[in-house]
């Protein structure tokens, strides 16, 4: 089995960049502790970095990498989703949560499901996207399949498993994850401004103009999204993750059921943020307290049992 052999250090030779060789040090350091694993007690999101440390040692690459990782990841969404069975497990909850819920003005999740809206009938803020949310792609009338190589074309949508086509973040890297919140809003602002120059500098009008007929298939898409955006002002990229409302957070913020594994993008936006008062984190296992403590360390954070939170309000 790889993960044995990545835990004795078989696979250190097969990292690419500095975030692949961070994920590996503390997948091993958080898995070493096992006798023997079973494929349950391995993460889901860690799957994602046994395949790609499997894949950079047998030289696999794209397009079959992305073929082979969007199957991994339909296996995934359609267990976790469980027939809709996993937007049941509110009918669980306690009543007297809503009152904890009911203390917070915004409520964040990086679950997926639909739980804690119905629970509570307030807006959630899904920060890695949401079983309800199509992905851009597998949208028809996206600014990206408006392009000649619409990627629509390859796909047969069946809307029985529409939560498979949904914008769900799914991997192990907080870097990869923050980079996928991110994406539409960079090219956004990068189209706004090349529109704006295509339509005032000559120059680059020239150059955007050659890049229709370049060679590099991602220049091409380029040129025909500034001319299809010159035309029409109000194609954009949909921003479906809830990265600007998460940056204005202020005053009190309190953190429940969120582990700092793999999420790291989340605690360095948390930690970045000046703008909070008080932070509590409610921890499951005493060892979260170290960890977080170091991801937060511009802030003073106040460590609960999670257990005795259970506890008042079951």
């Amino acid at each position: 089995m790889a993960v044995r052999e990545i835990l004795n250090g078989k696979y250190d030779n097969y990292t690419t960049c500095s975030y692949e060789r961070f994920h590996l040090e503390d997948f091993k350091r958080r898995y070493k502790v096992f006798e023997s694993i079973n494929i349950t007690d391995i993460g889901f999101e860690d799957y994602y970095l046994i395949y790609d440390l499997v894949c950079n040692k047998n030289n696999i690459g794209n397009p079959h990498r992305y073929y082979i990782r969007e199957a991994l990841k339909v296996f995934f969404i359609y267990s976790i989703f469980n027939s809709g069975k996993v937007n049941k497990n509110h009918e669980n909850f306690p009543l007297e949560l809503k009152t904890f819920f009911n203390l917070f003005d915004n409520l964040f999740t990086t679950n997926y499901d639909q739980n804690i809206e119905v629970f509570t009938n307030r807006k959630v803020n899904y920060l890695h996207g949401s079983f309800n949310v199509r992905k851009e792609i597998y949208n028809k009338e996206s600014f990206r399949n408006k392009l000649s190589d619409s990627p629509i074309k390859d796909f047969n949508i069946d809307e029985r498993y529409y939560y498979l086509y949904s914008n769900v973040l799914t991997t192990y890297s907080g870097y990869l994850k923050k980079s996928n919140i991110n994406e539409a809003r960079i090219a956004n602002q990068a189209f706004e401004k090349m529109v704006v120059a295509y339509a005032t500098n000559e120059e680059i009008k020239e150059t955007v103009d050659k890049w229709a007929t370049h060679d590099n298939h991602m220049l091409r898409n380029i040129a025909e999204g500034v001319k299809l955006k010159k035309e029409n002002k109000d194609l954009y990229f949909k921003e479906s993750y809830p990265i600007k409302e998460f940056e204005e957070i202020k005053g009190e913020l309190e953190i429940v059921g969120f582990s700092p594994n793999n999420d790291t993008h989340i605690f360095q936006g948390i930690n970045d943020n000046l703008k909070l008062k008080s932070i509590k984190y409610y921890y499951f296992a005493k060892e979260e307290v170290q960890d977080v403590q170091q991801l937060l360390n511009n802030h003073e954070v106040i460590f609960e049992d999670v257990s005795l939170l259970w506890e008042k309000y079951k």
